[in-house]
């Protein structure tokens, strides 16, 4: 099967196989690879069970931070049901935690879903961006050109033509990067 990177791996700074849904390990523990998921508008994701009893993800954290512009729908995996697939097709940003111990931020999960409308996926490999989630350098491996980065809200924040990009005065959060027709996308934390 063809390896391609697609643009919700590049949120989550690894390749993933094309056929295959970003996904989250439910466990006692936490949520592995990553708390946090960057999706289009009508992708599929997985949630698999990790381990220990029932992990029903429900809407909102104990904190208060609840889903806009509407509530996560419950999925849940258990020893029985090892896997919940489900797709989420409004856009927005989509707070969930464990409601068997909704006190365990561990289990607190975010998904942000991007309108599918402007975003181009990319098949381009001559760019290679790293690391992805990032604090203070941005690395453009292939970069011959100038580089744009956007916010979520589609303002240019930067520009650059250097391959090691210091994003240290970034705020924490998702920002696009364009190169010519090529987008993708980093987090900055």
């Amino acid at each position: 099967m063809k390896t391609i990177t697609l643009f919700t791996a590049i949120f989550l700074g690894s390749l993933i196989t094309l056929g295959q849904h970003p996904s989250m390990t439910i466990s006692h523990s936490g949520l592995a690879p990553y708390d946090t998921l960057t999706i289009i508008a009508g992708d599929s994701i997985d949630f698999i069970f990790g381990g220990g009893s029932a992990h029903p993800m429900v809407e909102g954290w104990q904190s208060g931070e609840s889903s806009t512009p509407i509530p996560f729908p419950t999925q849940t995996v258990t020893s029985t049901i090892t896997l919940a697939t489900f797709t989420l097709n409004t856009p927005g940003t989509y707070y969930f935690h464990c409601g068997t111990n909704p006190s365990n931020s561990n289990n607190w999960g975010k998904i942000t879903v991007l309108a599918a409308t402007g975003i181009i996926e990319s098949r381009n490999t001559q760019y290679n961006i790293y690391p992805n989630p990032t604090t203070n350098i941005l690395v453009i491996d292939g970069l011959k050109g100038v580089a744009e980065i956007f916010n979520l809200n589609g303002k240019k924040v930067m520009e650059t033509s250097s391959s090691a990009v210091n994003i240290e005065n970034l705020s924490n959060g998702t920002y696009v990067i364009r190169i010519g027709e090529y987008n993708s996308a980093f987090i900055k934390r």
